[in-house]
């Protein structure tokens, strides 16, 4: 693809960016509507452990979407990937009945991260409305891996936006007429959100899917085999878990500050501000995964990344360090005024993540395509490890638990990517085999 620019590799990270932008406005739309219920506080860190539990949940369908990407080329192939799918979905259906109605949610809420007992209660209500949203986002993000292998990519930005305006009515209409709990309010905005995004998904690939149920084989190209794609998929669903195990390990550490109430209301709304300035990197793994196919497109991309990655914080750094997040966290979410310190200087404390979040969409993308996944769960461990340890030493030194959530963030994907740069670094070989077997197939 030598006739590759700046402004199409622009054209087809945009609807990507703004579908993963209305997801991370969809937290704090919900969290507004909590704010200005009774006893937001409370609701407010019982959603938050809801949405970060729901999503430690997923985590093995995560990256199904990188995986059909990646490997859905054929009949065969999509097949093989389709059951895969099915296997996956019913695994995390199971562990979400589990944890909604057993003894595993105070054991793993209480006992290992240590939250308080009210907020747990708060908690369980939505975990049992959450059980099938697992489940509706790996039949969705299968399917979205096919739209955009073939280049749809602004489906998937229509999509989004379907579930953001779906969730925010369902928020806002609950919210006003109801007395319901805020945090089940929220679950119920996220459930039904996320099935009408897949419905829409389903019915929008049809016609991607049947190219591929209309593709033979390649000749001389093997069948794609289960032991390939769980070779593949199983470092990637590794990634995805211990990404999430990071934001319990900071929880715990939030939960032993001596305003830990405070600090874990806090930790959701910085969380959501962080996603939404962290989007567009978070969008561009698929880029580089679709569209660096050749040495001169991977020179184009590699430089494209930074200008974004740069582009980005400096998006976070004005808003955070302008009165524009006083007016955003007061004005527009209603955070009750004596946490806004709280979530101002964390997000003060987080403006590389933007910028170190591009760098390593660019660089796990690269070692997809040179098959080389399993390096990819190594460096998010050593990322992990680095967070956790930032995080619980920084507060056992005495420093403001969101201050050092923020930095122990910042400082594992510097680890991280430190890895990740490395690693890439020694497969430069097999991302040339990939080069040669994607103008082979063009």
């Amino acid at each position: 693809m030598n006739s590759m620019t700046y402004r199409k590799v622009l054209l087809f990270w945009f609807p990507l960016a703004l579908a993963w932008l209305m997801m991370a406005l969809e937290a704090p739309w919900i969290q507004g509507v909590i704010s200005r219920k009774p006893d937001s506080e409370t609701q407010l860190a019982a959603f938050g452990l809801v949405f970060t539990l729901s999503i430690l949940i997923e985590t093995p369908i995560i990256m199904l979407l990188a995986t059909s990407n990646a490997l859905a080329r054929d009949r065969q192939s999509f097949q093989r990937l389709w059951r895969f799918m099915l296997a996956i979905n019913l695994f995390i259906a199971g562990i979400a009945v589990l944890m909604a109605f057993t003894p595993l949610l105070d054991l793993y809420l209480g006992a290992v991260l240590n939250i308080p007992a009210h907020i747990i209660e708060a908690t369980r209500p939505g975990m049992k409305i959450m059980i099938c949203w697992g489940a509706f986002i790996g039949y969705r993000r299968f399917h979205q891996g096919v739209i955009i292998r073939f280049g749809n990519t602004r489906y998937v930005g229509y999509g989004t936006a379907l579930r953001v305006l779906v969730s925010g009515g369902i928020a806002v209409g609950l919210g006003a007429i109801t007395n319901i709990a805020g945090a089940q309010i929220g679950a119920l905005a996220l459930a039904l959100s996320v099935l009408a995004e897949t419905t829409y998904t389903h019915i929008i690939s049809r016609p991607d899917v049947r190219r591929l149920l209309e593709t033979p084989r390649r000749k001389g190209l093997p069948e794609l085999s289960y032991r390939q794609v769980l070779r593949f998929h199983i470092p990637l669903a590794i990634t995805s878990l211990v990404s999430m195990l990071i934001y319990p390990a900071v929880e715990r550490g939030l939960a032993n500050t001596p305003d830990a109430l405070q600090s874990l209301a806090a930790w959701p709304v910085l969380l959501s501000i962080m996603f939404a300035t962290r989007a567009g990197g978070m969008a561009y793994q698929e880029v580089v995964i679709s569209l660096d196919n050749s040495e001169p497109v991977h020179r184009l991309l590699r430089n494209f990344t930074l200008r974004l990655g740069f582009a980005l914080s400096l998006i976070m750094l004005v808003f955070a360090y302008t009165p524009l997040i006083t007016v955003y966290v007061g004005g527009v979410l209603g955070v009750p005024e004596h946490l806004r310190a709280l979530v101002e200087s964390g997000a003060r404390a987080a403006v590389l993540i933007p910028l170190l979040t591009t760098l390593q969409s660019y660089f796990r993308a690269l070692l997809m395509l040179s098959q080389r996944t399993a390096t990819i769960y190594q460096a998010i461990s050593l990322g992990f490890l680095s967070t956790a340890l930032t995080v619980w030493g920084g507060i056992a030194l005495g420093m403001p638990g969101i201050l050092a959530a923020a930095l122990g963030l910042t400082l594992g994907q510097l680890f991280e990517l430190s890895f990740l740069y490395f690693s890439y670094r020694r497969s430069k070989s097999d991302l040339r085999l990939h080069w040669q077997s994607a103008m082979a197939a063009a």
